[in-house]
């Protein structure tokens, strides 16, 4: 139905849970170094420390997913041998991957385990990326392949992490720090430079496309929608980290925190476009068959934008009226 096959959904999902579990890995790991060289009495290093542990959640639920999708692709049949469909991933080839990283994904299970048991998260964020890693770098058999496809599905699986499992790691920041002016002064100021990453993901992913032109390009109503969202994101980047961001910090330095409303308005209508942007690339980039007009992608894409935005509204009105903890 539509060009979607249950096996690009399952991959999909699974690509999902390993940038979510691997962007929570990388960001954890930081925000604990940057909190742990901080002296015991800057309330900065124990905002990062807590934000370093609070990561743990996205890193469970995308681990989870990712080991989930994956154990119902490696149990479903016995591997077929490398069929030659390189650029676009075949059902044998994402099958022969998932049985070849079994002892990868039995690896994070474990670490995730331990993890709740001893929670000594400076090393198993670490561990779980290292694992998260490879994982995601191998989603296709490279067997046989030219060194140029090996980089191009090798740079095409990890930039994920980079790309849609940072900016998911920025909306769960932004959400948990949306009803404490003390948290915002101390996160926000977070956001341009973790936003330098997502561009980097985003260059690794136009470089490996490099490798391979014009053998990747399809132009199709899916080929359009990409682009015209890929314009959107840099747009959207732009006006999120720079104006927007520079004009709530200033609000904040200044005491204003009441004027600071309408400009979190902003950021949450321009973050709620960030991630739409990256789970709509990611989630078009494995239906290669899907048959939906360009219209009808647009048209899903902007109310895909309006729900996340209303989730968003939801979360702050429950997050002020029963005021989690903060540090």
């Amino acid at each position: 139905m539509l060009g979607i096959e249950p096996y690009q959904l399952i991959s999909f999902l699974r690509q999902l849970g390993l940038a979510l579990a691997g962007a929570a890995s990388l960001w954890g790991m930081v925000f604990i170094y940057l909190g742990s060289k901080r002296g015991p009495n800057d309330p900065a290093a124990v905002i990062l420390m807590w934000i370093g542990w609070r990561l743990r959640y996205l890193l469970y639920g995308g681990g989870a997913l990712a080991i989930s999708m994956w154990a119902a692709i490696a149990g479903l049949v016995p591997a077929s041998a490398h069929e030659g469909i390189t650029l676009i991933v075949s059902f044998p080839e994402i099958l022969q991957a998932a049985q070849n990283l079994l002892p990868v994904y039995l690896s994070l299970t474990i670490v995730l385990i331990y993890g709740l048991i001893k929670k000594n998260f400076k090393w198993i964020y670490l561990l779980s990326f290292i694992l998260v890693f490879i994982a995601i770098s191998h989603y296709t058999d490279f067997r046989g392949l030219p060194w140029r496809e090996i980089v191009f599905h090798a740079f095409h699986g990890f930039h994920s992490i980079f790309t849609l499992g940072t900016v998911l790691v920025l909306d769960f920041m932004f959400l948990s720090s949306r009803s404490s002016s003390i948290l915002q002064q101390n996160i926000f100021p977070l956001f341009p430079k973790i936003s330098k990453v997502i561009w980097i993901g985003l260059s690794l992913d136009l470089l490996s496309v490099l490798l391979i032109f014009p053998a990747a390009v399809i132009l199709s109503p899916r080929f359009f929608f990409a682009q015209t969202v890929i314009g959107i994101l840099i747009i959207n980047g732009v006006l999120l980290s720079g104006i927007i961001t520079r004009r709530i910090l200033s609000l904040l330095h200044e005491g204003r925190a009441e004027h600071s409303r309408r400009w979190l308005l902003f950021s949450n209508i321009a973050g709620t476009i960030s991630v739409t942007s990256w789970l709509s690339l990611t989630f078009v980039d494995f239906f290669p068959s899907l048959t939906l007009s360009y219209s009808q992608l647009i048209g899903l894409y902007f109310s895909a934008i309006a729900a996340l935005f209303i989730f968003h509204e939801v979360w702050n009105f429950f997050d002020k009226k029963y005021q989690p903890a903060t540090p």
